[in-house]
């Protein structure tokens, strides 16, 4: 058992008892037993609720669940030492664990994060003209534009 294993099924029972959960696995790890269409998925994500209409059990091994994948049922198996996060898919709020991350995983979120963040737009110089007001726009075009008065529609109310 992973040292981090009561950490982690704390944290999915406190999420399961919010509500949605969803748990990042490494499908490829030993023990993990999945549809053969994600079993070699690092990065499996799933949603996993209480009120699934088949029993999710979590025990201090790991987490199974009878889960549909394309309209089929598969009897699934994820240990603790596979799970490296669980969080709430609407706020966010949750915890990963690093050292149960594939190197992979790890490195594409580094990559992720190491983005540099896009240069500051270049202030304007003293040749460009300053910035015009949405109102003064507006009422110049208006200016622009000739009079026309608004005619009246030819239906009438007949009491």
């Amino acid at each position: 058992m992973h040292p981090n294993s009561a950490s982690k099924e704390a944290v999915v029972l406190k999420l399961l008892e919010e509500g949605d959960t969803m748990l990042c696995l490494d499908a490829r790890h030993e023990g993990v037993h999945m549809p053969p269409g994600h079993a070699q998925n690092p990065a499996l994500q799933l949603i996993l609720n209480l009120n699934f209409p088949r029993p999710i059990d979590v025990t201090a091994e790991g987490i199974s669940a009878s889960l549909t994948f394309g309209g089929r049922r598969f009897a699934c198996y994820i240990s603790w030492d596979a799970l490296w996060g669980a969080f709430n898919p609407q706020t966010m709020q949750g915890m990963t664990w690093p050292d149960s991350m594939p190197a992979e995983v790890r490195a594409d979120m580094e990559a992720q994060h190491a983005v540099p963040a896009p240069p500051p737009a270049d202030p304007p110089t003293s040749q460009t003209s300053p910035p015009v007001r949405a109102e003064q726009a507006q009422s110049d075009k208006q200016r622009e534009e000739p009079s026309t008065s608004r005619q009246r529609g030819h239906l009438r109310l007949v009491k």
